[in-house]
């Protein structure tokens, strides 16, 4: 049914240069193969090889600096021909090295599942490195919402169908930023981490029209439509 409804949902990208699969909390396995058949090429990060050895689904690379994934997994990861990059610096996250080999080996759009779950820090991380990542166009997923980090002067136009929620926050600052074809509209604001948001917007028109000049933000979507209660 998730896979199904995702091929309906105009917002997501029809197609992906890389999916990374992160150490964190699995998403549905529908969610992964619906972008895994978008994307042309796979990249677990770390223990993310363990999610994908038990789906049986082999990386084309797998990146990291390898202490949260066993001996027998990059043994299964390299027969079955995954290219495998050791990084052993601790002083950045296994995302930022994925991201780096995104950028080195072509990509300019990237989807990334497994980043969320219990260990806050490795989500914050997640989203830092997404903010900063330059030349890399990068969507956050989760089984509830598709996350779309905002950087500097853009301006965007999303589908959204009835039913849908929005919410855009800043990270921590976004300059002069118009919401437009939702219940809450404002125009000229500051987003702030700490001070004034948009938080459960409900569209009123197909598009949604986000501008951001200056800053960085992150702007969500629910993947299926709330019900509230009354309705």
């Amino acid at each position: 049914m998730l896979e199904r409804m995702i091929h309906r949902l105009p917002f997501i990208r029809s197609e992906y240069d890389g999916l990374i699969v992160a150490n964190g909390q699995t998403v549905q396995r529908a969610l992964f193969r619906a972008l895994r058949n978008r994307s042309s090429l796979v990249i677990a990060l770390d223990g993310g090889l363990e999610q994908l050895r038990r789906w049986n689904v082999v990386p084309d690379h797998v990146i990291g600096d390898f202490d949260s994934v066993s001996v027998s997994a990059l043994d299964w990861a390299r027969k079955h021909n995954a290219r495998i990059h050791r990084r052993p610096s601790q002083e950045e996250p296994d995302v930022a090295k994925g991201l780096d080999l995104c950028r080195r080996l072509g990509c300019s759009t990237a989807a990334v599942i497994g980043f969320a779950g219990s260990r806050v820090d490795h989500m914050l991380a997640t989203l830092h490195f997404a903010l900063k990542a330059r030349k890399l166009s990068i969507e956050l997923f989760t089984d509830e919402a598709v996350l779309f980090p905002l950087k500097g002067g853009v301006s965007c136009e999303f589908v959204v169908p009835a039913g849908h929620l929005v919410s855009w926050f800043g990270c921590p600052v976004a300059e002069h930023c118009t919401l437009a074809g939702v219940v809450w509209p404002f125009r000229n604001r500051t987003l702030r981490a700490d001070g004034f948001h948009s938080l459960s917007n409900v569209p009123t028109a197909p598009t949604v029209q986000a501008i951001q000049r200056r800053g960085r933000s992150v702007f969500t979507i629910s993947l299926a439509p709330i019900v509230r209660k009354g309705e």
